[in-house]
């Protein structure tokens, strides 16, 4: 099965309408895909969830194997990121900057990354995630096409 890079804005949706203890199925199948390493996210998307205020930096950061650790190889696959996608994180903005990392991490990993996330409207306004991940060759789908995708009903 292919891997998967899941933004912070998927983790929200997903806490956000598929709470564990109703979407059981849901998690059982996430914890699956963690534990077998075909679902993960950077590390700085555990830093940008843990600004919320609804906990799930604390109910995600128990998943083992989830939450990728920022080493040498990511590193330089972040600066080469940003290197061609210089919009894609504004570095005095606290929002969406684990973006460069999701698009590394996927892209270092050969992984698809899954983002809530839409193409910009304006091509001289702030890259998103769609738009590097386009620029860069690498594959990227949202929540819906995910769930297709893994087979997964909820």
């Amino acid at each position: 099965m292919p891997g998967y890079v899941l933004d912070a804005s998927i983790w929200i949706r997903i806490g956000r309408h598929h709470p564990p203890d109703i979407f059981k199925r849901l998690w059982t199948a996430l914890d699956g895909a963690i534990a077998s390493g075909v679902a993960c996210s950077p590390e700085e998307v555990l830093h940008e969830l843990a600004r919320g205020t609804d906990g799930l930096d604390k109910l995600l950061s128990g998943k083992k194997g989830l939450f990728i650790p920022l080493d040498e190889p990511l590193q330089l696959a972040v600066a080469a990121v940003l290197a061609q996608c210089r919009t894609l994180a504004e570095p005095e903005a606290e929002r969406n900057r684990a973006d460069p990392f999701v698009v590394a991490l996927a892209q270092l990993h050969g992984h698809t990354v899954v983002t809530g996330e839409r193409p910009r409207r304006d091509p001289s306004g702030r890259m998103k995630i769609p738009d590097a991940c386009d620029r860069l060759g690498i594959p990227w789908m949202d929540w819906f096409a995910f769930l297709r995708a893994t087979g997964w009903e909820l």
